[in-house]
């Protein structure tokens, strides 16, 4: 079955010549991509902030729970990741044994070169200069195939900071899965990316040659449908008295966002949002989150022992729920490029 693109699914100023990508056959399959990276401020993405990754002994931890559920994360690695040898090591036994997948995750901020990038928006790697933005590219790319002796396949733009500049040099690259766009997601108020016009959608891309884009599994849902979603989108745009209003249509049903994770996300809301995009056809969905919530006090979502136990509780409920309630199977992001049509003929001149 081919998707027709929504007329507000993809955003060609972001992505070329955007193209429909649907599975061979009839069926559903889940992914889990997790964002791989050193613990750092959070409200402090530039250059020179402390950070580590000392924190990664604990990644392991993961590993018994996928593999109850017949899960080959993809972990989607920073630079300062990819400096700690103990990591490298084990994520390179769990790849060897057909246990994970493995990427990168371009983070400008602890990436080099560094040439005193130090603001705010330019943690974003498309608001960089093109060059400089390409050097840290090439220097992630470099590090990831001297670790695991291969180049990287799979792509996520730190803070989700895609540009069209992006899109470009990761397609010169030897990339073939990208994961940076998070739909129905404004960063404008720190001079990052708008993607509130976009939809959750899979799809090719690219000028020269085809990639997947896998973006982040969230969408606005609800009863309200497409109304209720253009309602909703305006409401969070807006100043002053009238954003709260969001939240009512969300406590209502009628529109509220949700994001494919256990983080700021509890089942039934994951569930809601599984049977909101199967409703509209897709069949590919993606679950992500952050390594850092596998210790509690290093990100918003897991700040205690309880808030760790409640994560693993909830991403272990979703697993079961993919594929009980919704008969998806699970696939390494990498393995989803050998389920799909072949890509659609690519048009220079678009």
């Amino acid at each position: 079955m081919v998707l027709e693109l929504p007329k507000a699914a993809m955003f060609p100023d972001i992505l070329p010549n955007p193209r429909p990508a649907a599975l061979r056959t009839l069926g559903r399959i889940a992914t889990v991509l997790i964002d791989t990276e050193e613990d750092f401020d959070w409200t402090d993405p530039t250059e020179g902030t402390d950070h580590t990754t000392a924190y990664l002994d604990r990644i392991a931890d993961l590993q018994p729970l996928f593999t109850a559920h017949g899960v080959v994360p993809t972990y989607l690695m920073t630079y300062p990741v990819l400096e700690n040898p103990d990591v490298v090591r084990l994520l390179a036994r769990c790849r060897d044994r057909g246990e994970a997948a493995l990427g990168i995750q371009l983070h400008p901020w602890v990436t080099p070169p560094f040439e005193g990038h130090g603001t705010t928006a330019q943690s974003f790697g498309g608001n960089l200069a093109p060059d400089v933005e390409a050097r840290k590219l090439d220097a992630l790319s470099a590090r990831f195939t001297t670790c695991f002796g291969t180049p990287p396949r799979v792509f996520r733009a730190g803070r989700y900071g895609l540009g069209r500049q992006t899109a470009a040099l990761i397609e010169q690259s030897g990339i073939t899965i990208d994961t940076s766009i998070a739909p129905r997601t404004s960063m404008l108020d720190e001079a990052g990316p708008d993607y509130s016009r976009i939809d959750f959608s899979p799809c090719w891309f690219g000028a020269q040659r085809s990639i997947l884009e896998l973006p982040l599994g969230r969408a606005i849902v609800g009863w309200g449908g497409e109304a209720g979603g253009q309602l909703y989108r305006k409401l969070i745009r807006a100043n002053g008295a009238w954003a709260p209003l969001a939240g009512v249509l969300a406590r209502i049903g009628c529109a509220e966002r949700i994001t494919l994770s256990p983080e700021g996300n509890d089942p039934r809301a994951m569930i809601r949002l599984i049977e909101g995009l199967i409703g509209r056809g897709q069949a590919i969905l993606p679950l992500s989150f952050h390594s850092s919530s596998i210790t509690p006090g290093r990100n918003p979502y897991v700040r205690s022992r309880a808030d760790l136990h409640r994560f693993y509780d909830d991403l272990s409920s979703i697993l079961c729920s993919l594929t009980d309630d919704f008969a998806c199977r699970f696939a390494a992001a990498t393995d989803i490029l050998d389920l799909l049509q072949p890509a659609p003929s690519v048009d220079p001149s678009r």
